[in-house]
């Protein structure tokens, strides 16, 4: 009796086995496969990573493509503007040339058939027409090739700097503009202006005037003779006729008001005072750093009771582009190089364009001439 339940225990010791060795092949395949799956999912999340690097610096390039083909569309959109104000110069001089023409043709003809009547004034009509050809002529290509000559100032070396302080009082280098609701004015105080009166109409000239002029560009070594370009005389003829739509409003309503205090936003102060560093204009903005925007500025004219007036508006017009924004010109013949050397001290398309780039998000404020 003890042998058959010695056997029939081990039957059912050896069949347990059978079954524990099932189950454990069965959970041994399980985590193969488990393993499978994890090394597959590694291999998924990894070749996703790898997707997801691609795409940033797939979306990078794209970025920095934009970025360039916004650069060119602009320096195109430049040239175009450029090239279309020299057809239209150059058509008006062939016009002009045609014309001349026309009239010393008309003159060699009606001279021609008095010499058929009258031969003794033959050699008059051609003494005649050469003194024409010699001097309308000469005269004329004088005046066309050379325009702008009269608008010639000798402001003499003026020399000028600027500083941008953050509200806790630290100089900061970086691009500024001021933040303005379009349509809204900048106000402009004058302080200690009773002790100057004949400095407010030259100051009221520079910020406000919309006069504009054509001046040949060979006058300033820019280019070939019959070439011009259109310079301001003042701040706010130069923002009206060159207005574009921009990121940030650019300020063309300029108001001119009257405080003793300082109020304003941009405030001109007038003194007979000379700067230690022997600068002749000062430009001091206060800004917000954190949003790159100008909260106020303050234009220090010195020594003005020495100033000749040319001088003067010359270093006001430089001194109100730094308050717009502006930083200096890499060129020299600008209005806004550190050093105002130049003989015609205008506000130039360079400095407008430099503006528009400014308000449009360009995060520099530094002028760069190309013409």
């Amino acid at each position: 009796m003890n042998e058959k339940n010695s056997d029939f225990e081990n039957r059912e010791e050896k069949q347990e086995k059978i079954i524990l060795k099932e189950i454990l092949n069965s959970v041994e395949k399980k985590a193969k496969e488990l393993e499978k799956d994890n090394t597959d999912l590694k291999e998924k999340l990894s070749s996703q990573n790898h997707s997801l690097a691609e795409l940033k610096q797939e979306n990078s390039f794209l970025t920095e493509e934009e970025d360039l083909l916004y650069q060119k569309t602009t320096e195109l959109e430049k040239n175009n503007k450029k090239l279309q104000k020299n057809i239209i110069q150059k058509e008006t001089l062939l016009k002009e040339s045609e014309q001349s023409g026309k009239i010393l043709e008309g003159i060699a003809e009606l001279e021609n058939k008095r010499a058929v009547k009258y031969n003794r004034k033959y050699v008059l009509s051609i003494v005649f027409a050469v003194i024409v050809i010699g001097t309308v002529v000469p005269y004329s290509y004088y005046i066309n090739t050379l325009s702008g000559l009269e608008y010639r100032v000798e402001p003499d070396s003026i020399t000028s700097w600027y500083v941008v302080n953050n509200l806790r009082g630290d100089t900061i280098d970086t691009w500024l503009s001021w933040r303005l609701v379009e349509g809204n004015e900048l106000n402009v105080n004058i302080i200690n202006k009773e002790q100057f009166p004949d400095k407010i109409p030259i100051i009221e000239e520079v910020i406000l005037s919309k006069e504009a002029i054509d001046i040949d560009d060979s006058l300033l070594h820019k280019g070939p003779v019959g070439s011009t370009s259109t310079y301001y005389v003042g701040w706010l003829g130069a923002l009206e006729a060159n207005y574009q739509d921009t990121k940030f409003y650019i300020p063309k309503n300029f108001q001119i008001v009257d405080s003793a205090t300082g109020a304003g936003d941009i405030t001109i102060y007038l003194t007979k005072d000379k700067n230690g560093d022997g600068y002749s204009g000062f430009t001091k903005s206060i800004a917000d750093e954190s949003q790159n925007q100008i909260l106020k500025s303050t234009i220090t004219i010195y020594e003005v009771d020495k100033l000749s007036k040319a001088q003067f508006e010359t270093i006001l017009r430089h001194e109100f582009g730094h308050a717009l924004g502006l930083a200096h010109s890499t060129a020299p013949e600008d209005l806004m190089y550190p050093t105002i050397e130049t003989n015609y001290p205008y506000i130039s398309e360079c400095d407008v364009d430099a503006i528009i780039s400014l308000y449009d998000g360009q995060k520099t404020s530094e002028v760069v001439c190309q013409k």
